[in-house]
């Protein structure tokens, strides 16, 4: 092999080790706490979620222990507008359909408000 190769060779080889190295920084992150004032805003959040969640399972509650009566005629509801005007009835099917949605509504509620409550 002539000079000139093995010089090649030895640059070829020398760029292949420098190219190789890992450089390492030490970065550190400086994180800082929160300011009084926001700590306490995050308490008072927490404490309005958790209270919310306290009567959304409370109603939730409620309901389960409500039963039809199997004659049809043991459960009505009654819906009052703001202007005093009212609906009525005692339809079972109607009763039991307006529960599940009620059931239903409580229950994504609920589980929204879970989701929120985060430390």
């Amino acid at each position: 092999m002539s000079n000139a190769a093995k010089k090649i060779n030895a640059e070829s080889a020398e760029q292949n080790k420098t190219s190789m190295e890992v450089v390492k920084k030490d970065e550190k992150t400086i994180v800082e706490a929160p300011s009084l004032e926001k700590r306490i805003q995050k308490v008072e959040d927490l404490s309005m979620l958790i209270e919310r969640w306290r009567k959304l399972s409370e109603t939730r509650r409620n309901l389960q222990t409500f039963s039809l009566g199997a004659d049809g005629l043991g459960a009505t509801i009654f819906l009052r507008d703001a202007s005093g005007k009212e609906f009525k009835t005692s339809n079972t099917p109607v009763v039991s359909a307006v529960m599940e949605e009620i059931k239903s509504t409580l229950d994504s509620k609920i589980k929204e408000v879970e989701e929120q409550i985060k430390f």
